[in-house]
């Protein structure tokens, strides 16, 4: 199961932790006024004041009107033993009131001579909360009075949750959002560097031990890490170079013994033992080839701007194979357009190639075809007609030196890994597949440059069949 990125580890706990001061808010404020219930009430009658007061206006003649809806008065009207309102134009008079004889006159009155601010008193054995505001209404003064016996409508619910609305959902709520937010972009941004650090380790492999870990922007914590593994990775490149400067040496220095070998041993007459000894020879010579070959792929950097005939690097090595061809008694021949413009260095091409059709020859049985097709989009195939390779094998066969149950046809186990090594120079994918027919496709794709690209996939342009060996 693959892990979680750190960015959606630090983003979930950031939206976990504000999810968290948010509730930790909510209890705060709903601790706050349910201990301090003086508050409330306080905080119910300005609001009810206040509603009132909404319902207030004055006509042109000064005379102050009050037109309250259904909900304003609904509570009024609903519960005549508990609320209570009086409202008081400029010059005192009257203009408006509901179930006032729930508070004695004198207190109306002792309301109304003060600027602002809430009692409790007893009246019939009840206590009543009284309060009373100043208010301008047109230009002109005027006075609300509230009053209320416990609280059947509970109004103090809605002074409860209006403080909770204002308190939280508008004070702290954005602010949490836009602080999540601000903190998912910081962390993004903060890990770039990290992520930039990850791709490149990604495509470190053979071949690309000389890249670093790129090291600006890291934290101090990270830094060490991608410091110690660009450490390991100077050791690695300074073992794979010796490795290398090893094997092309050794091979350097068996190809001139051996070419001395060979000389003298083609000079042996034809004795019952001289035969499997001159096979022996070529086999050694053969592989010492392949491995100077295998440490030359090691070492090759292509050139990105570097573009190549892949039609013209066919034809060219079924034009040197032919002889080794028709020697073996088959047939190699060419399919494909006249031209086919890739990014790549033709040397290492035609070599990787070489390796293919050299194989596919010692595969394809005798009197039978192996054919190079290049295709317009930068595909370049090698077919034949062999048993095929199985489809367990088909991600081992590019390893050095593995061969398959055929080994006793004479290969060396480098030549598929030498065509590996150098689809990795060029950033091609290599691929194979079961030819019609039966046999073996293995296939390279090439990067074609912009300007080559076909508008289409259509019929291909200027195909030609080049072929050499003997006639089917």
């Amino acid at each position: 199961m693959r892990p979680h990125s750190l960015i959606s580890v630090l983003t979930r706990r950031l939206v976990l932790g504000s999810v968290l001061l948010t509730m930790v808010n909510i209890a705060l404020v709903m601790g706050y006024y349910s201990l301090d219930r003086d508050e409330l009430q306080r905080e119910k009658i300005s609001r009810q004041i206040s509603r009132l007061e909404a319902a207030l206006s004055r006509l042109p003649d000064g005379t102050l009107r009050f037109t309250p809806g259904d909900r304003l008065i609904h509570d009024f009207r609903d519960y005549p033993e508990a609320y209570a309102y009086r409202i008081l134009d400029h010059d005192g008079r009257v203009v408006d009131a509901a179930n006032a004889g729930l508070v004695p006159p004198e207190v109306w009155a002792a309301v109304a001579a003060s600027d602002a601010g809430s009692s409790t008193v007893q009246h019939e054995g009840r206590t009543v909360l009284v309060g009373s505001q100043k208010v301008v209404v047109g230009g002109k003064p005027a006075r609300i009075g509230f009053a209320s016996v416990g609280d059947p409508s509970r109004l103090v619910l809605f002074v409860f949750f209006d403080e909770l609305f204002v308190h939280v959902f508008v004070a702290l709520l954005p602010f949490a959002a836009c602080l999540v937010l601000v903190n998912i972009v910081t962390v993004r941004q903060s890990m770039r560097p990290l992520i930039e650090a990850a791709r490149a380790a990604r495509e470190t492999g053979h071949g690309t031990t000389t890249r670093r870990l790129p090291t600006a922007g890291l934290p101090a914590e990270i830094l060490d890490m991608v410091e110690a593994i660009n450490d390991a990775l100077g050791r690695l490149e300074d073992a794979l170079e010796a490795e290398r400067a090893f094997t092309a040496e050794a091979a350097h220095a068996l190809r001139t013994p051996l070419a001395v070998l060979s000389a003298r041993v083609a000079q042996l007459p034809d004795l019952p033992g001289a035969q499997p000894l001159r096979d022996d020879v070529a086999r050694l010579t053969r592989l010492v080839e392949q491995m100077l070959s295998a440490a030359q792929a090691d070492t090759l950097v292509v050139d990105p701007a570097m573009q190549s005939d892949l039609a013209a690097i066919a034809r060219s090595v079924v034009a040197d194979m032919a002889p080794i061809a028709i020697a073996a008694g088959r047939q190699i021949a060419y399919e494909g357009p006249d031209a086919c413009p890739v990014m790549g260095d033709a040397d290492a091409i035609a070599h990787a190639l070489r390796n293919l059709a050299d194989n596919a020859l010692r595969f394809t049985p005798a009197g039978t075809e192996v054919t190079l097709i290049v295709e317009e989009t930068g595909r370049l195939s090698v077919r034949d007609h062999g048993s095929g390779i199985p489809a367990s094998h088909r991600d081992t066969v590019f390893k050095r030196f593995w061969r398959g149950a055929a080994s006793d046809l004479g290969g060396t186990g480098l030549g598929l890994a030498i065509v590996k090594r150098i689809a990795e120079a060029h950033q091609a994918e290599v691929g194979i597949s079961d030819a019609t027919g039966g046999g073996a496709l293995v296939s390279l794709q090439f990067h074609r440059p912009p300007s080559a690209l076909p508008p289409d996939r259509g019929p291909l342009p200027g195909l030609r069949r080049e072929a050499a060996g003997q006639p089917a």
